[in-house]
């Protein structure tokens, strides 16, 4: 009887770890797809390999990894982006060469360009602004 109660439990385990499943969002929150617009498909991508993150972008129908790493950001290089706002920032990735970031907010983050609905600001060569973890596909 105990196992018919766990049975649906199991099988929503098993089938999120079987390899034909994929999972809309990691448990990092640096990890992922990103998009700067709920109307649009992921733009950018952050891959985890080796302990190291890594930024890949989407063009023509196909990703594009960036051949550098990305930094973890320290809590000084945040301060740099968002002067008086740093404190708001949870994580960021940032290449240190510049033109890229990605920063998550904390829970109820009040940053100005912050969209209601997202927890992600970033910096790309178009600009600053918020962006949207959104299905990899």
């Amino acid at each position: 009887m105990h196992a018919l109660r766990l049975l649906p439990g199991v099988l929503l385990l098993l089938a999120a770890c079987s390899g034909g499943t994929q999972l809309p969002f990691s448990s990092d929150p640096l990890q992922g797809c990103f998009t700067t617009s709920t109307r649009k498909p992921a733009e950018f991508r952050i891959d985890k390999e080796g302990g190291q993150y890594f930024v890949s972008f989407e063009r023509d129908s196909h990703w594009q990894r960036e051949p550098n790493a990305l930094s973890q950001a320290s809590r000084s290089d945040i301060a740099r982006y968002f002067r008086d706002d740093a404190e708001q920032i949870d994580s960021a990735l940032i290449r240190r060469s510049g033109g890229f970031g990605l920063f998550h907010t904390k829970r109820g983050a009040s940053l100005k360009a912050k969209a209601s609905d997202s927890d992600y600001m970033a910096l790309l060569l178009i600009g600053a602004g918020p962006v949207y973890a959104v299905k990899c596909d």
